[in-house]
Order: structure tokens, then C-alpha cells, then sequence
């Protein structure tokens, strides 16, 4: 219990500057839909969900590598991550010398030629943007294997932070400002939205020059042979992180060329707006996988560490349906927060896709708490096999079924895959390394969220004290049947807790 309770305590401290750091986005949705109509932020999301997959190529699953080689007796910390910061910071060198040059000749297919709402120098921005994020990973990295929680706690609010200021500046203050006959520093009306992606630029400078001065005593010098052993492991992660990143994000990736109404960078606009209101399940997930990650590597060696495992699915399990019914019986309350710009919610499916992003980002989490069995047995290749599988599946639904029913099928299809993929991986995980998960106290606990979510709804008129307290009725039913279900079908009751 000793092991679960530490790597509770180090999620809650990720998971909330996770939670604080993406409240404070959050806040900048608002701002956002209030300044841009859903067109012009329907280019806001294409461009995140482009570089998604960049990011991934930059890194090649260098971030796994550093934390399995941190196990091998054979090579001292400071080996393994010199080793994996040099060869991060030699290729993204290359990214950001070719980049740099060729970007108004990437533009071009990437969509994103110079016209009125298009503009090449997007591309370069995120070209130094994902440049700069890559060479964080490690730093970022080492304080998790250090579990050192709270220095990368603030260094992510602190990032944030900064571009938080510099969002409410440039997008709000200073247009005030010139409005009311005023100077406004550093602001020129004609970059527009291109602010939005500058401010990211330089919250990600910041980020990276608050890394550096922990990490510098590390070194940037590389093994040869920890090299060739760090690369022969990631290499197959790449393919893992294209497929995730593909199943996450190629609906807003490919919607505004297959969706079936005349604006689809409108249909784009609000799916990523609501889509946000489906994040609040992932600000957990993320939290999860930064404690979690480090934590499996480091108990894989323990007597009793599957049976640990299957246990912490368990209560990773109750978080995220707690997390699903919360948001969901305050969806009204939440959107409107987020989202205060009517012309969004005219959309007839945009509030219809959250209860389903729900209940896939709920399945992706259980996915990467099993996934846990290739990364600790070094079957990467394995595993990328299932990954790439899911991602092919995504595409082909998606183009298939997004030019007859438009985003709410990309939101089934996302559920869809997240599940064949945690199923999938769970049918094969067990051959390989074998975890007692209790499928079905899991599969009660989800089922009772989904059914009590549900009735709860569909219990609702008009009054708003009344829908509250049908609300917390139902929350405190939920809890009642976690306990109950929890005490009877319990894994591993006998389990060393020392």
C-alpha cells in the first residue's frame, strides 16, 4: 500500500499543475471563441493537430528509452541521460537549420500558402516551437526519474503562465489599448492570429532556459554503444507515438477536407471547442503517465509488482468515471464557461460528442496503463504492431464515415479504436506478462458511471435545484457503489503492503 500511496501522492502533484496549467488554458478558450469566429479557430486547431505528429518524429521515444536505460546497472545516470540529451539536441539542430530555410516551401502542401487567412510564417513558428519542446523532453524526463515533482510542477506553470499574460495581452489588452487612441509595445494589428501561436514560441523559450540550469551538471556526452541500445529500443516508439497521435488527432487533421458541410474550417472550429470539454479526462491521464511511467519501470523488479499493477488500474479506473460523471452532470455549466461564443453551440452534435470523447480518452487510459507490459519487457516492436493496426483503423473509418456524418463520427470512431486498443493490447500484454486486472469489477464500475450518468439525465426539467439535486444523488450513489464493489472484489487482498 506503501508503493500505491507514493505513486498517488506524486500523481496528485502532477495531476494538479497538470489540472491548474490546463485550467489557465482553459481560460484561454473563452478568449479565444470570443475573438475568432469557429472558422478562424477551426485553423487554430488544424495547425495543433498537425505538429502533433511532428513532435512525435522530433522525440522518437527518447523519453522511454532514458527511463528503461536508467534501469541497467551497466550505466551510470549521468550516461544514460548525456547519451539521450546529445543525440535529442544533434538531430533537433538539423530540424530547426532545414525548417528554418525551407518553411515557405513546407507551407505549400501543408496548406498554408500565403492567402487572407493562411500564412507561411505559422509553419515556421511551430517549426521553432516543436524544436525547442523536443529539447525539454529530457530535462523534463530527468526530474520525473528523479521524482522531483514540484520543480517540474513550476516549471510548467511557470510556462503556462507566461503565455497566459502574453495571450491576454496580445489578443485583449493591447487591441484596447489601440482602440482607445493608445500605444501598444510590441503589438501590430496585422499579425492577428498569428499572436496566438508566437506566444506559444516564447513560454516554450522560457520553459526550455528554466530545464537547462538543473540538468546542465548531466552533460551532453554520448555513449556510442548506449546510443546504438537507446535507438534499436525507441525507434518502434515512434511508430507507437504516430498511431496514438494519429487515433487522437487525425478527425481535426483531415475534417476540414471531407466534412460534409460548405465551411469546414466551422465544423473544425467546433469540434476542437468542444473537444476541449473532453480534455478534462486527459488532464488526469497526463497526470497519471508522468508519475506513472517512471514509477512501473522502477517496481518492475518487486516480488509483488503485478499484483501492484493490477491494483492501481483499479483505482486509476474509479478516478476516470468519477471524472466522467462530474463533467457530464455539469456539462451546461462548464461549457458555457468555456464557450462564449453562441454561434458554437448552434452546431446541433457540438455538446453531443462530449459524453463519447469522455468515455474514449476513459479507454485510452486504461491502454496506456497496460501498455506498460511492452514497454517492460522490451517488446516495443510488439507493441507498435497493435498501435499501428489501431492507427490504420482510424483512418479508414474516418475517411470513410466523416463525409457522410461529418465530426460526430470521428467521435464514435475515437471511442471505437480506444477500445479495441486497450482490449487488444490486454489480450496480447497477457501472454507476454501476465497482470491479474479483474475485468470485470472494471467493467461494473464503468458500466454503473455510464448507466447512472444516464438516468441522471434523463431525470432533469426544468429546475435547476431540482437537476442539482438529482446530481448529487447520483454522485453520492456512485460512491456508495465503489465502496461496496471495491470491498467484495478486491485484487491481491493479501498483497505484502510494506
Amino acid at each position: 500500500m506503501g508503493s500505491i500511496k507514493k505513486l498517488a501522492s506524486q500523481t496528485l502533484t502532477y495531476g494538479l499543475s497538470t489540472m491548474i496549467g490546463r485550467f489557465i488554458n482553459f481560460l484561454l478558450v473563452p478568449l479565444y471563441t470570443s475573438c475568432y469566429e469557429p472558422h478562424e479557430y477551426g485553423i487554430v486547431t488544424d495547425i495543433y493537430a498537425l505538429v502533433a505528429f511532428v513532435s512525435v518524429v522530433l522525440v522518437y521515444g527518447m523519453e522511454t528509452a532514458f527511463f528503461n536505460f536508467t534501469r541497467n546497472a551497466k550505466y551510470s545516470l549521468k550516461t544514460v541521460y548525456g547519451t539521450g540529451f546529445n543525440t535529442l539536441l544533434s538531430s533537433t539542430l538539423i530540424f530547426l537549420v532545414l525548417g528554418t530555410v525551407f518553411y515557405k516551401q513546407l507551407a505549400v502542401p501543408l496548406g498554408y500558402a500565403s492567402s487572407e487567412i493562411y500564412h507561411p510564417e505559422y509553419v515556421l513558428y511551430f517549426i521553432w516551437i516543436l524544436g525547442l519542446d523536443a529539447l525539454s523532453t529530457l530535462p523534463f524526463a530527468l526530474l520525473r526519474q528523479q521524482e522531483k515533482p514540484i520543480r517540474f510542477s513550476v516549471i510548467r506553470l511557470a510556462g503556462i503562465g507566461i503565455n497566459v499574460i502574453l495571450n491576454l495581452y496580445f489578443l485583449l489588452w493591447a487591441p484596447k489599448l489601440v482602440s482607445d487612441g493608445l500605444s501598444a509595445p510590441f503589438y501590430s494589428e496585422s499579425i492577428g492570429l498569428g499572436y496566438i501561436f508566437i506566444c506559444n514560441l516564447i513560454s516554450s523559450s522560457v520553459t526550455l532556459l528554466l530545464l537547462l540550469p538543473g540538468t546542465l551538471d548531466y552533460g551532453i556526452k554520448a555513449d556510442k554503444g548506449l546510443r546504438k541500445d537507446m535507438l534499436r529500443y525507441s525507434w518502434p516508439l515512434i511508430f507507437i507515438g504516430l498511431a496514438g497521435i494519429a487515433n487522437e488527432t487525425f478527425d481535426r487533421a483531415i475534417l476540414k477536407h471531407l466534412g460534409t458541410k460548405e465551411d469546414n474550417l466551422y465544423e473544425l472550429g467546433v469540434y476542437g471547442a468542444f473537444y476541449k470539454l473532453s480534455m478534462v479526462m486527459s488532464l488526469f491521464i497526463q497526470a497519471f503517465r508522468f508519475a506513472a511511467e517512471p514509477f512501473f519501470f522502477n517496481q518492475f523488479k518487486e516480488q509483488n509488482a503485478k499484483v501492484l499493477y493490477a491494483r492501481i488500474m483499479d483505482y486509476f479506473v474509479m478516478v476516470c468515471c468519477g471524472i466522467y460523471m462530474i463533467t457530464l452532470l455539469f456539462v451546461k455549466e462548464i461549457s458555457g464557461l468555456l464557450i462564449r461564443n453562441t454561434s458554437y453551440f448552434e452546431h446541433p452534435d457540438g455538446l453531443n460528442i462530449v459524453p463519447v470523447l469522455l468515455l474514449a480518452n476513459l479507454f485510452l487510459g486504461v491502454y496506456y496503463s497496460i501498455s506498460v507490459w511492452y514497454r517492460l519487457t522490451d517488446n516495443t516492436k510488439k507493441g507498435s504492431v497493435l498501435s499501428i493496426i489501431a492507427a490504420l483503423l482510424t483512418i479508414l473509418l474516418n475517411v470513410i464515415f466523416i463525409p457522410v456524418f461529418g465530426f460526430i463520427a470521428s467521435a464514435w470512431i475515437t471511442l471505437l479504436v480506444y477500445f479495441l486498443l486497450a482490449l487488444a493490447n490486454y489480450i496480447w500484454g497477457q501472454k507476454h506478462y501476465p497482470v491479474p486486472y479483474n475485468l470485470f469489477k472494471l467493467a461494473l464500475i464503468i458500466t454503473s458511471t455510464i448507466l447512472l450518468t444516464y438516468l441522471a439525465e434523463h431525470s432533469w426539467n426544468g429546475s435547476v435545484s431540482h437537476n442539482y439535486m438529482v446530481n448529487f444523488a447520483c454522485l453520492l450513489i456512485y460512491g456508495t457503489i465503489l465502496y461496496f464493489i471495491d470491498r467484495k472484489m478486491t485484487t491481491g487482498k493479501k498483497y505484502d503492503r510494506s
